[in-house]
């Protein structure tokens, strides 16, 4: 057999352990993810005056009167299965974005089979690409960013598919990441959700940090994230964009950032903006929302300047989320900023009837 063979079939074996090593890191953290929506539906059912109690089957159901909803961490029931599907599928919700009058990232699908539709999209950009599952994937599950090269194209779509055969490539957008949140198309809340980064200790890889802070957040005193912070494949892109390596030492007080991706930050990265946010671009988000039907969205936005008017601060609209992660609103940096969301979604679910049953 020759060297490149045994090479592939190494650094194979290499990504499925390194994936294993992912999710059973990520499964360390149901336990805080379990008491931080606990705790959060708990407090929101008594200020609301209503009783909670728990399911057999696992969901939690929030009663007032003869109102019930049912709530799954959160996941509620506002919106059909059938939109979930619709909206989890990347790949046709690009689409759909694409027809409308609002700017989108540039992006193409294909499959391993047709990954010369991916070669052909990475030569025709001027910066790096990303590439991820197509379908049915949440968190950044698959995702690779910062990628500039036909090997680096290839390890990636082979990663993305280990999650799904339909693959996207897109282009890497620069900007902010926001979070905008909607109930019924009415604006509520607005976190722009930066990179995570670990903090130089002057003796500390970092790799070593980056343990540290999956520590800190597992056993800290108060939870700061519902996720591990993964070393992979797109944290190596980011790390080598910026000259460095997760054995790079960084000075005391340096900030060295981890990933582009920003599902596995931490509350200090995390900071409410919704009085920044310019009226035209939550405008333009309640027609987009409203246009899928979706009844409780999180929009994802990028933007240099989130405070200027559409189309003065290079706005892209990326995603639109069902059932987007509430804890996004509550682990922040700002707190005196935050609204309680929780109430405030069971307030509107009771008053309208939407998402309740009654018995």
């Amino acid at each position: 057999m020759s060297v490149q063979p045994v090479t592939r079939v190494w650094l194979r074996n290499k990504r499925r352990l390194l994936d294993v090593q992912a999710g059973l890191a990520r499964r360390r953290f149901r336990r805080i993810r379990n008491t931080f929506y606990n705790s959060l539906w708990s407090d929101a059912a008594e200020a609301v005056g209503a009783e909670l109690s728990r399911c057999p089957n696992g969901l939690v159901r929030i009663r007032k009167g003869q109102a019930s909803t049912f709530v799954d961490h959160s996941d509620l029931m506002l919106d059909s299965a059938i939109t979930l599907r619709l909206m989890a599928n990347k790949a046709m919700t690009f689409d759909f974005m694409a027809e409308t009058d609002l700017r989108t990232p540039a992006f193409a699908k294909f499959m391993l089979s047709t990954i010369e539709k991916a070669e052909a999209f990475l030569a025709g950009q001027n910066g790096p690409v990303v590439v991820k599952p197509a379908d049915g994937t949440g968190g950044g599950r698959g995702v690779t960013t910062g990628i500039r090269t036909v090997q680096a194209l290839h390890a990636a779509a082979r990663h993305a598919a280990g999650f799904n055969q339909a693959l996207m490539v897109e282009e890497q957008l620069v900007g902010a990441s926001f979070r905008l949140v909607y109930f019924d198309g009415e604006f509520i809340d607005a976190v722009r959700r930066d990179s995570p980064i670990v903090v130089g200790d002057g003796t500390s890889s970092v790799s070593a940090l980056v343990k540290a802070e999956n520590e800190r957040r597992l056993e800290g005193e108060e939870i700061t994230a519902l996720s591990p912070l993964i070393l992979d494949q797109e944290s190596r892109n980011t790390l080598a964009a910026s000259g460095l390596t997760a054995s790079h030492v960084p000075a005391a007080d340096e900030e060295v950032r981890v990933k582009l991706a920003v599902n596995e930050n931490g509350a200090a990265q995390n900071h409410v903006v919704r009085d920044d946010v310019h009226p035209s671009i939550i405008d333009a988000g309640a027609r987009l929302v409203k246009s899928f039907g979706i009844r409780f969205a999180g929009l994802d936005v990028t933007a240099s300047d989130i405070s200027a008017p559409l189309g003065q601060g290079d706005t892209i609209f990326n995603e639109v989320n069902v059932n987007p992660g509430i804890h996004h609103h509550y682990l922040v940096a700002n707190r005196d900023r935050t609204v309680d969301l929780a109430p405030l979604l069971l307030n509107r679910m009771f008053e309208t009837g939407a998402g309740t049953i009654t018995l």
